[in-house]
C-alpha cells in the first residue's frame, strides 16, 4: 500500500490561498491524488458548497458545471471511506448532476455499512429534478443489498422506481365531463428504467427476499390506478390489451412502465423460487393478494413454470370455473391448463370437460348461468360449436379422451382448425418489412443471365412498406446464393453496374455460403470487387426510402470486408495465396473509407455500444479487422512457398503492406477512431504471434499510458481483456500495462457497454497468470491487485478460481493446488486482521466454490471453509456447500457439523436449511454416527430445533 505524506499546516495554508484563482483551484484538485489532504482541506471550508445548476432562461439551456472537488472525493473515497462518508453528510444539498454523479462514485467504493449511513442523502438524489444517474443508483441499493443493509437499499428503490403521473396529461379533457386519465411515469427514461430493473434489481431480491417482490407490486398497482378514469370500476385492468402475454412474446407491444413492472416482477418471482427464497404457495398468495387481474395472471405464469413445486395449488386455480371463463386471464390459464391437464385426477379432468360440454355461459345481461342451459336459435348453436372446438383446443389433442378426440374431430370438420390451438393470442402481428417479387424457387429456375435482366429492369412499386422492393429482392437473391454459390461466383463480374442493393446481396451470400464450406472461383468475384471499390462511394442524384434499398455503395463495402474475411480463414474455400496482390489492392482502398465517421462514433459508440462492437458494424473497421485476418493468412501460406518455418519468424518484413497500415492507424492525428484502437486490443496475441518484437515496441502506443490518451487505452485495453484469454507470452509484452490496468481499477465501473466488465476479467487474467506461477504472492503487480480491487473484484477472482476448479476435468497439478492454497491462505488472513471483516464478506464467502471443487484435501478444505464461516457466516453456493459437506461428514464429521452450525447460524430466515433439508439430515446423521461428533451433533439439532426445525427431532430419539 502507498505511503501517503500528509501535508503541513504550512503547505495547507498556501495551498488555500492560492486556490483563490479558478486555474488553480481546477488544476491542483484534477491532478491531487493524496488522501491526506482530505481532512485539512475540510477543516479550511472546502467541500461545503456544491455549485447549483447554471440556467441560461433567454436560451432555454441548462448547464450543469462540474465541481473539482467532488472528482477528487471520488478518487480517494476508498482511502477515507468515513471521512468522505461525513463530508458527504455535511454538504449542502444540490440539484448539479455533475456534482451527483461523483458523489455517488464515491459512495460505490466504500463499505456498505459506511455508505449506508447516507441513506437521507441518496433519497434526496433519487428525487433529483434533473436525474441523469439511474444506474448508479441502482448500483448503490444493489451494493447496500449485498452488503446486508436491506432497510435503506429498498427506501432508494422505492424512490427511485416511483411511479408519477405525467403532468403534461392531467385534468379535464374539453367536455368537463369526461376526465382524462392520468398517464404513469417515472423520474426518467422508460429505456433505463427497463435496465435498472433488470441489471440492479435481482441482487435486491435475491438479499431482500418478498421484500423486494411487494415493493415491485406496490409500483405495478399504483401505475395501474392512476391510468384509472375515476368513473371506472372493478378490478379490471384490461392488461389483455396492455400486455397481452406475461412471458416474453413478440405480442407484447411493450416499452412502457406497466410492461417493465410486469416483466420485474414476474422475473424477480421466479429468481424468488429458484433461488428458494420463497415457496411458490408465498409467492402466489403475495400476487393474489393483490386485487388487480395482471396479479392473478402472474400467478398463474408462476403455476405453469413450477407446477411441481405446488401441484394441488395448480390444479385448485384450474378447477375455478371463473378464472375458466374469464377473457382478462385466458392467456394465462389456458397455457397453465394444457401442461397440467394430463397430469390432473380423473375427476378434475372431468369436471372441467364438463364445463365444455355445457357449453357458453349466455350473452344476455344479469343472467346466472345454469348448467345445461339451452341456446336458441342457428347463430347461437354454431357460437356454441366453435366455443367448444377452441376450448378442446386448449387441452390438446393428444390429452383428450376417446370421445372427446371424436368430438373435436367432427367441430374440425365442420368449421376448420382453430386459429390459435393451445395459446390464445390477443395481438395480430403481420408480417411487415421488404417482400421480394421473386420467390426463391423463382430464381433458382433462372440462369444467371436471366436473374442479371430482371434485376437491372425490373422497376419496384412504391406503393408502401409491405410491396416488393429491392431491399426484399436482395435478401432473397442472396439466400438463393448461398446455396449454389459456384454458379453465381463465376458470373460475378455480369453484376456490374447493378443497383448496390444486389451487389451486396450477392457478396453477402457469397459470404454466406463460405461459412457453410460450400465454394466458388475466386477470382470473378475479386473483378467485381475491384469495381466496387473504383466506384465512388455516393452515386450523384441517388435517393431511396428506408428499407427500400441500400442508400449507397457503403454497405456493399462493409459486406466485401466481411466477405474477404471469411474467404482468409483456414479451409477448403479459403483464397489462393497467389491471389495475394489482387485481395491487397481491395483490402487496402477499404481501410480508408470514411466509416466510422466522428458523428458516428459519436452518436452509435460512447455509452451506448463498446467500440469493438461498433468497428464490425462499419466499413473501415470491418476492413482493419480483416487485415490482421489478411496477415495470419499471408503467416500461414509462408511455409508452403518453400521456405522454412524460419521464414515466418521474420514477422511483418514478410509482409511490410500489412505494417504500413497497422502503424498509419495507430497516428491519433490520423486515426481518431477509438473503434478502430479497440481492434488493436481484440487481435493483439495474435500480432505477437505475428510479429513479437513489433508489437513489443508498439505495445505502448497500443495501450497509452498518459491522461490525454486514457480513452484510446480503455478502447484497446478493455477490449483486449475481454476477448483474449491469458497467454504467457502476451504477459511478458505488456506486463506494465496489466499494471496500469491495476492502477486504473473502479474508474467508471458503472459503464455497462463492455460485453465483460473490465476489473473482473483483469482479475481472472491475473488469477490464471497466478496459478501458471507467472506471478507469486510477493510480485508487486498482484499485492497491487489485492490492495486496490474492490470487494466485488476481489470475490470474483477467488470464485473464478473456485469455478474454474470445479470444472476442470481430472487431476490438477500439485504445485497449482499448492500455489491456490498459499494464495487462500494469506487472503484469509488479511481479512482476519481486517478491522472490519464483514467488508470482505464477499470474498470469504467465495471460498464456498473452492470447496464444491473437490480438488483439495478435505481435512483443508474444511479447515479453511470453517475458518471463512466463522468470519462471516456465509458461503456460496450454498447449496453445493451443503451437499459437499454431507459427503465429508463421513470422512471428517466434526468438521463438518460445526461448518452446518455456523451456516445455519448465517442462514437468519431459515430457507436455505428448509430447502436443503435433505442434505443437513444426512449430514446430522453422520455426525451422531461418529463417537467424535456426537455431542457436538447433538447440540446443533436441538439449535436448530430452536430455529423451528422440530422435524429433526427424530435423529435423537432414534
Amino acid at each position: 500500500m502507498r505511503s501517503w505524506k500528509k501535508p503541513t499546516p504550512e503547505k495547507v495554508k498556501r495551498a488555500a490561498l492560492l486556490l483563490v484563482h479558478s486555474q488553480q483551484y481546477r488544476y491542483f484538485f484534477d491532478t491531487l491524488k493524496n488522501p491526506e489532504w482530505l481532512e485539512p482541506l475540510w477543516n479550511n471550508g472546502f467541500f461545503k458548497h456544491p455549485p447549483p445548476p447554471e440556467r441560461n432562461d433567454e436560451e432555454g439551456t441548462l448547464w450543469f458545471p462540474s465541481w473539482p472537488e467532488s472528482r477528487y472525493l471520488a478518487r480517494i473515497a476508498q482511502y477515507k471511506p468515513d471521512v468522505v462518508a461525513n463530508i458527504i453528510q455535511e454538504m449542502d444539498d444540490t440539484d448539479n448532476a455533475a456534482v451527483l454523479i461523483d458523489l455517488a462514485a464515491a459512495v460505490l467504493v466504500m463499505p456498505p455499512a459506511t455508505s449506508a449511513q447516507l441513506v437521507d442523502k441518496v433519497e434526496r438524489w433519487a428525487q433529483c429534478t434533473y436525474l441523469l444517474m439511474p444506474d448508479k443508483l441502482g448500483q448503490i441499493f444493489a451494493q447496500w443489498a449485498k452488503g446486508g443493509r436491506i432497510d435503506e437499499a429498498l427506501r432508494v428503490a422505492r424512490i427511485l422506481l416511483d411511479i408519477l403521473p405525467d403532468r403534461r396529461r392531467r385534468g379535464p379533457g374539453p367536455d368537463e365531463n369526461f376526465y382524462l386519465p392520468v398517464e404513469p411515469t417515472a423520474r426518467f427514461d422508460i429505456w433505463e428504467y427497463e435496465q435498472l430493473l433488470e441489471k440492479h434489481y435481482p441482487s435486491l431480491v435475491q438479499e431482500a427476499g418478498m421484500s423486494a417482490l411487494e415493493l415491485l407490486c406496490d409500483l405495478l398497482n399504483k401505475a395501474i390506478c392512476l391510468r384509472r378514469s375515476r368513473d371506472e370500476e372493478g378490478f379490471e385492468d384490461y392488461s389483455y390489451i396492455w400486455r397481452p402475454a406475461i412471458e416474453g412474446s413478440s405480442q407484447n407491444r411493450g416499452h412502457t412502465i406497466k410492461d417493465a413492472l410486469v416483466s420485474s416482477i414476474r422475473d424477480s418471482a421466479e429468481l424468488l423460487v429458484r433461488s428458494r427464497r420463497a415457496t411458490v404457495e408465498e409467492v402466489v398468495n403475495a400476487l393474489e393478494r393483490r386485487r388487480w387481474k395482471v396479479f392473478r395472471r402472474i400467478s398463474l405464469h408462476l403455476l405453469r413454470v413450477f407446477p411441481d413445486h405446488a401441484g394441488e395449488l395448480v390444479d385448485e386455480r384450474l378447477a375455478d370455473r371463473a378464472l375458466f371463463d374469464d377473457v382478462g386471464l385466458e392467456h394465462e390459464y389456458v397455457l397453465l391448463l394444457r401442461k397440467r391437464f394430463p397430469h390432473m385426477s380423473e375427476a378434475r379432468q372431468s369436471r372441467i370437460l364438463g364445463w365444455i360440454d355445457d357449453g357458453p355461459r349466455p350473452w344476455r345481461e344479469n343472467e346466472e348461468y345454469q348448467p345445461g342451459h339451452s341456446l336458441i336459435g342457428e347463430e347461437m348453436i354454431r357460437f356454441r360449436d366453435i366455443w367448444q372446438r377452441d376450448r378442446l383446443a386448449w387441452l390438446g389433442m393428444e390429452n383428450l379422451p376417446g370421445e372427446w378426440q371424436v368430438r373435436y374431430r367432427t367441430l374440425v370438420q365442420h368449421y376448420g382448425e382453430p386459429e390459435h390451438p393451445g395459446c390464445p393470442v390477443y395481438i395480430e402481428v403481420g408480417a411487415i418489412g421488404p417482400t421480394s417479387p421473386k420467390t426463391a424457387e423463382e430464381l433458382n429456375s433462372m440462369s444467371v443471365n436471366e436473374i442479371v435482366r430482371f434485376l437491372k429492369t425490373w422497376i419496384h412499386p412504391d406503393n408502401g412498406l409491405c410491396e416488393p422492393s429491392p431491399e426484399g429482392l436482395g435478401r432473397t437473391l442472396a439466400s438463393v446464393v448461398a446455396e449454389n454459390p459456384e454458379r453465381f461466383g463465376g458470373e460475378a463480374t455480369q453484376f456490374k453496374d447493378l443497383d448496390p442493393t444486389y451487389v451486396r446481396a450477392l457478396v453477402s451470400g457469397l459470404r454466406d455460403a463460405l461459412r457453410q464450406s460450400r465454394l466458388f472461383a475466386w477470382e470473378p468475384v475479386l473483378e467485381l470487387c475491384e469495381w466496387v471499390v473504383s466506384q465512388p462511394r455516393k452515386s450523384p442524384g441517388r435517393s431511396v426510402h428506408k428499407m427500400e434499398a441500400d442508400p449507397d455503395w457503403s454497405w456493399t463495402l462493409k459486406a466485401i470486408a466481411d466477405l474477404l474475411y471469411t474467404g482468409f480463414e483456414d479451409g477448403p474455400g479459403q483464397i489462393a495465396i497467389d491471389l495475394r496482390q489482387r485481395v491487397w489492392v481491395i483490402l487496402r482502398a477499404l481501410t480508408e473509407d470514411p466509416d466510422p465517421t466522428k458523428e458516428r462514433e459519436q452518436r452509435d459508440g460512447g455509452s451506448n455500444m463498446d467500440p469493438v462492437t461498433l468497428s464490425i458494424n462499419t466499413v473501415r473497421g470491418a476492413a482493419m479487422h480483416a487485415v490482421i485476418r489478411y496477415a495470419l493468412w499471408v503467416w500461414r501460406n509462408l511455409e508452403n512457398e518453400s521456405r522454412s518455418k524460419e521464414t515466418r519468424r521474420n514477422g511483418f518484413e514478410e509482409m511490410p503492406e500489412v505494417r504500413e497500415v497497422l502503424e498509419a492507424h495507430l497516428d491519433p492525428a490520423r486515426e481518431p477512431s477509438l473503434a478502430i484502437r479497440a481492434i488493436y486490443g481484440k487481435w493483439f496475441p495474435w500480432l505477437v504471434l505475428l510479429d513479437g518484437d513489433w508489437a513489443r515496441t508498439r505495445a505502448a502506443t497500443i495501450f497509452p499510458q498518459d491522461y490525454e490518451s486514457e480513452a484510446f487505452f480503455e478502447a484497446a485495453w478493455n477490449t483486449y481483456i475481454a476477448f483474449c484469454k491469458p497467454y504467457d507470452s502476451v504477459f511478458n509484452v505488456i506486463h506494465t500495462q496489466y499494471r496500469y490496468a491495476v492502477d486504473r481499477m473502479g474508474i467508471r465501473r458503472d459503464d455497462t457497454r463492455w460485453p465483460e466488465d473490465p476489473d473482473e476479467m483483469l482479475a481472472e487474467h491475473l488469477m490464471v497468470f497466478y496459478s501458471r506461477g507467472k506471478l507469486s504472492l510477493d510480485d508487486n503487480l498482484f499485492l497491487r491487485f489485492w490492495q486496490r480491487a474492490a470487494g466485488v473484484v476481489r470475490a470474483h477472482a477467488l470464485t473464478f478460481v473456485g469455478w474454474s476448479l470445479k470444472q476442470a476435468e481430472g487431476d490438477i497439478p500439485a504445485e497449482v493446488l499448492e500455489r491456490l492454497k498459499q494464495l487462500w491462505e494469506w487472503r484469509l488472513a488479511t481479512v482476519k486482521d481486517a478491522p472490519q471483516p464483514s467488508h470482505f464478506e464477499d470474498e470469504s464467502a467465495a471460498f464456498g466454490w473452492w470447496f464444491v471443487s473437490e480438488k483439495f484435501d478435505v481435512l483443508w478444505s474444511l479447515t479453511q471453509l470453517y475458518a471463512a464461516l466463522e468470519l462471516v457466516r456465509k458461503t456460496k453456493p450454498v447449496y453445493l456447500v451443503l451437499e459437499q459437506l454431507s459427503k465429508t461428514a463421513s470422512i471428517e464429521p466434526l468438521l463438518s457439523i460445526k461448518c452446518l452450525k455456523l451456516v445455519a447460524e448465517g442462514d437468519r430466515e431459515g430457507w436455505i436449511l428448509y430447502d436443503d433439508s435433505n442434505h443437513v439430515r444426512s449430514i446430522l446423521q453422520q455426525g451422531l454416527e461418529n463417537s467424535s461428533s456426537r455431542r457436538e451433533t447433538e447440540e446443533v439439532i436441538h439449535y436448530l430445533g430452536s430455529r423451528g426445525f422440530i422435524e429433526l427431532k427424530d435423529l435423537l430419539l432414534g
